[in-house]
């Protein structure tokens, strides 16, 4: 069983949902983005999805672009990701990691290779947003040869017929994306969202974490109360951590302060109940 697979029973039998932020390596800096992971672990974060910039992130909003855009001027390259997944691991932060790219840099590299560097460095499971399912097949035989878990993505416009083939050749977590469109912070939950999570988890026992839009605690505990097995956020800590983008520990605070609140949103109490 993976580390992604083994947190998630863990969690399933506290009956708490998995917070999973997203950070893109390299914004700021190395540094900061070690120290950004260190603050999220040790705030609640239960994955970490750590995001590989990229020059045209086409699922990604401004507050995302902006990010991958300032961590490839500051010379940020595929090989320095690595270096920063050895980096929290010699930190001993065990957390998984999920490495969040698009397929130019992986194709780049070659695939094998890839996912060879990122097992040795690290890592538990790759999430290649603008991959094709019908042409990963050679993804999906590194990854499993590199004990790697696949992470993929369904949309409410998914049908069914396609949502059970990426299920079938998902592992660790399915990733739900809210609504159409690309990655930002949203007022509240589509209406697509609980719809989704529901579809989805009367078809499979894979844990379905939700994303795109999730920025609030309220978000959270509304996507576990639906039956979701944990969140992914990324846009709303960008633009906490800017926000103190003249004091760092501040900022970093700040992010801690938020991950705290967004996982404890997604803890049952004796009082409370998920609903079916």
């Amino acid at each position: 069983m993976s580390r992604i697979s083994e947190t998630f029973k863990t969690l399933a039998r506290e009956r708490a949902g998995a917070y999973i932020p997203y950070v893109c390596a390299g914004d700021l800096s190395n540094g900061f983005t070690l120290d950004l992971v260190k603050s999220l672990c040790s705030s609640g974060a239960d994955i970490v999805e750590l995001g590989l910039p990229f020059s045209d992130p086409i699922a990604d909003g401004p507050t995302i672009q902006g990010a991958m855009k300032r961590s490839l001027d500051g010379g940020f390259r595929v090989a320095d990701m690595f270096k920063t997944i050895k980096g929290v691991r010699s930190e001993g932060i065990e957390t998984p990691i999920v490495l969040m790219t698009y397929h130019n840099p992986v194709h780049k590299m070659g695939i094998g290779e890839f996912c060879s560097r990122l097992a040795s460095s690290g890592g538990d499971a790759v999430l290649v947003v603008d991959l094709p399912l019908e042409e990963s097949s050679e993804l999906d035989k590194e990854a499993r040869e590199n004990s790697l878990d696949v992470i993929r993505l369904a949309a409410p416009s998914t049908s069914d017929s396609r949502l059970d083939a990426i299920i079938e050749r998902s592992t660790g977590f399915l990733y739900a994306v809210s609504i159409a469109g690309v990655t930002g912070v949203r007022s509240g939950l589509p209406e697509t969202a609980v719809p989704l999570i529901k579809r989805i988890t009367s078809r499979t026992s894979l844990p379905v974490a939700l994303g795109f839009g999730i920025s609030k605690p309220e978000h959270a505990r509304a996507a576990f109360s639906a039956g979701a097995a944990g969140v992914v956020e990324g846009s709303e800590l960008i633009s906490l951590y800017l926000q103190h983008s003249d004091d760092r520990d501040s900022g970093l605070k700040a992010v801690g302060a938020h991950a705290s609140s967004m996982k404890s949103a997604m803890v049952s109490h004796s009082d409370q109940s998920r609903s079916a």
